[in-house]
């Protein structure tokens, strides 16, 4: 059996096989599906895949973190819109599916803050936010100037 920690992006493969399989059940028993699930689970499904091809950038993984993060909204919108008794089956792999979303939005945040992209600092305190603490700087004992003997 191979080594699991050898293989490279095994989150990602994780988070794209969880989310396929999950998404091809739901669209599967469910005849009635919108075309709107199918259409952003598409591009989240891209968006993993070309962070899987492409390990320098983090913009695959900002765009997957926004549909992610919008799915979820989009997911409740579409399971109170679309409810019925008949496709219980169905909608529960939709629920399981929304559940998951919140832990790999987790994931693809910690994973573009290790490729030190601009995710590596969406959530990071700064000084300039005041969430963080500054340097001390001294300001009883004032250090004198070239320029302030120039007139003496």
């Amino acid at each position: 059996m191979p080594n699991l920690t050898d293989l490279s992006h095994f989150s990602l493969k994780i988070i794209f096989t969880i989310h396929t399989v999950l998404s091809f059940l739901t669209w599967s028993t469910q005849g009635r599906c919108p075309q709107s699930v199918i259409f952003y689970n598409m591009l989240f499904f891209v968006c993993i895949l070309w962070a899987v091809y492409n390990m320098e950038s983090d913009e695959p993984l900002q765009f997957a973190l926004f549909i992610n993060v919008l799915s979820v909204f989009f997911d409740v919108v579409i399971l109170v819109v679309n409810y019925d008794s008949f496709y219980t089956f169905s909608l529960a792999f939709m629920i399981i599916n929304l559940v998951a979303r919140p832990v790999t939005s987790i994931y693809l945040l910690r994973i573009g803050q290790g490729r030190n992209g601009t995710l590596a600092t969406i959530f990071a305190p700064s000084p300039s936010m005041g969430l963080c603490r500054q340097d001390y700087e001294e300001i009883s004992h004032l250090i004198p100037q070239n320029a302030d003997f120039d007139r003496v």
